[in-house]
């Protein structure tokens, strides 16, 4: 009984580390190459995002040299009681 635990329990962790069918997880060409296209009466955009990125990261800029100023406007007085 003890012999044919241990062997079952070889045989199956054996199995763990057997190699995956090569089918698994594997799309055909044609699949790859189809093109997408928007659902029908549906219209795709392109939105331009690096313009809303630049604008966003000059006004963080701006909001960052304002912070500065304020904040060496107020260095004479950190640190005195």
């Amino acid at each position: 009984m003890f012999k044919s635990v241990i062997i079952a329990s070889l045989v199956a962790s054996a199995a763990a580390f057997a190699p995956a069918s090569s089918t698994f997880g594997v799309r055909t060409a044609s699949a790859l190459s189809a093109e997408w296209e928007p659902a029908e009466g549906m219209k795709w955009e392109e939105t331009d995002f690096e313009s809303a990125i630049n604008k966003l990261e000059k006004e963080a800029e701006d909001r960052l040299d304002a912070k500065i100023k304020e904040l060496e406007a107020n260095i004479a007085s950190v640190g005195k009681p």
